[in-house]
């Protein structure tokens, strides 16, 4: 997945991202992605609580 996807619907859960974006077969999918430099950690799901979940569960291992 790369970072160059169009996001809409922002949410911040700490350093972590959380939008939506449209998947490779063009469905829209929620993302969740870090913001730190060098974590690179994302996850994309069908629905937007998992992808809130994850990114409340999320631990940077950079910060």
């Amino acid at each position: 997945m790369g970072i160059y996807q169009i996001w809409r619907e922002l949410h911040r859960v700490g350093k972590v991202t959380v939008g939506t974006a449209h998947g490779r077969r063009g469905q829209i999918k929620y993302v969740a992605a870090c913001a730190a430099d060098d974590c690179g950690w994302a996850v994309e799901y069908d629905d937007i609580s998992p992808a809130m979940i994850a990114a409340q569960g999320h631990r940077c291992p950079v910060c």
